[in-house]
């Protein structure tokens, strides 16, 4: 398939392509003509171009740009992909596989998503992405933009109380480095490679047992040993990050995807009003023949 072009490779092609020249080339392009013919199917011009762009990764707005930087090789190349997709998706018409319940899901839903998708690109030209409106969201949203308390933590895994204190004392001995031991004795086969390193871990995403004991000690502190669900646990705690409240630019990002999603949401509620929606929650809560989970 086509490559996808670079801006860098695109802005280098116009100093040898008239910008001019392009456009007016494209705008002046004769009626959508047909360009591939498989079997009853048809890709006209204005197709073929809008495949090709999409192709390339680029907006439908560079079609020239990318037009101008294809070989005749390469179109031939992009149309035989486009007519070997067409043979096979024919062909299986032909065996009735859009008839199959999965394929006939995937279709199904593949147009929902790509309708609900166009749908989105077209409301949210009038979403405003202001400093000033980011601004705003963020006064008004403050507490969704506080970095959680954290513990950097590393840990061995053993299946009985007597491993794991033998592991503390041998640690505490210096017989063994924290993570010389993880590598040797811990069962955790995730973490025992990296010297038993679990990563910053904020509360709640662990078991309370463990939680409790790594929230509770210092900095470049050995705990435990701990009992939980998966074993007896020996930890080191490398360090620890309070709570802290980001600033505006250290927000933003979340706060640009937490404003789109805000705007969607308000839509979804507009459309509820133009639609009418029902969900039975009786049959969902017994989907399948398996009762939800309380």
């Amino acid at each position: 398939m086509l490559s996808k072009i670079s801006m860098k490779r695109l802005l280098v092609g116009l100093l040898v392509v008239s910008i001019v020249a392009v456009f007016a080339g494209f705008a002046a392009a004769k009626e959508n003509e047909k360009v591939i013919s498989v079997g009853d199917e048809t890709v006209g011009e204005d197709e073929l171009v809008l495949l090709l762009v999409k192709q390339a990764g680029v907006q439908k707005n560079f079609a020239p740009f990318v037009l101008a930087q294809t070989t005749m090789a390469q179109r031939k190349d992009f149309a035989n992909h486009v007519v070997a997709a067409l043979l096979l998706s024919q062909a299986a018409q032909m065996e009735g596989l859009q008839l199959d319940p999965e394929t006939a899901l995937a279709l199904r839903w593949n147009a929902v998503n790509v309708l609900a998708q166009s749908y989105i690109n077209k409301i949210s030209g009038s979403w405003s992405f202001k400093e000033e409106d980011l601004r705003k969201y963020y006064e008004q949203n403050k507490d969704k933009y506080v970095r959680p308390e954290a513990v950097h933590v590393r840990h061995i895994l053993v299946d009985s109380k007597e491993k794991a204190d033998r592991v503390l004392l041998e640690i505490l001995a210096k017989e063994k480095s924290f993570s010389d031991a993880a590598k040797e004795y811990s069962q955790d086969s995730g973490s025992a490679s990296k010297g038993g390193d679990l990563g910053w871990i904020q509360r709640g995403q662990t078991v309370k047992e463990f939680e409790d004991l790594i929230f509770s000690i210092k900095e470049k502190s050995l705990g435990g040993p701990v009992e939980t669900q998966y074993g007896w646990h020996v930890v080191e705690v490398l360090e620890k990050s309070p709570s802290k409240q980001l600033t505006f630019e250290e927000a933003l990002p979340k706060i640009r995807e937490d404003i789109q999603q805000w705007y969607l949401d308000k839509e979804i509620e507009k459309l509820k009003g133009r639609f009418e929606v029902s969900v039975d929650e009786s049959k969902l809560s017994t989907l399948g023949g398996f009762p939800a989970i309380q």
